[in-house]
């Protein structure tokens, strides 16, 4: 399948490297198919949406930032995920151009089934923060 995209052109994608949001991103929750693409060197990927071609989100794995979560077996429910070795997670980030700075979203990570290819955004209120996010060296 072609997809049009504003920062990479038209890119050729198997409908099986799509993942699926079912609730969609908050935000953005019109927008349910999403692929990931390489950026550069580094940890860093974009999401980007494949029904709407300016939408992309940068992304990292929390370690790479220095973050790593305890994610409670209930917040997999709604992914169906079935064996620990299939979570993904993965962090946006934004980059601030006034300050050249990066800023990492901790609180909302995005958890992926990498088995049947289904994710969501858990949203963690910042008074629980500290018992599910551990800071460690990247």
């Amino acid at each position: 399948m072609q997809i049009e995209t504003t920062r990479f052109g038209t890119l050729d994608l198997e409908e099986t490297t799509f993942i699926l949001f079912p609730w969609g991103i908050p935000g953005f929750e019109e927008l349910k198919r999403f692929v990931l693409l390489d950026h550069r060197e580094g940890p860093f990927k974009w999401l980007q949406a494949v029904d709407d071609p300016s939408i992309a989100f940068v992304v990292s794995p929390p370690e790479a930032v220095g973050v790593r979560y305890s994610v409670p077996p209930e917040k997999a429910t709604p992914i169906e995920l079935q064996m620990a070795d299939d979570l993904v997670l993965l962090v946006m980030v934004s980059f601030d151009q006034t300050e050249k700075s990066l800023r990492l979203h901790l609180r909302g990570p995005l958890l992926f089934n990498a088995s049947n290819r289904q994710a969501y955004q858990w949203t963690i209120d910042s008074s629980e923060l500290s018992n599910f996010v551990d800071k460690i060296q990247p």
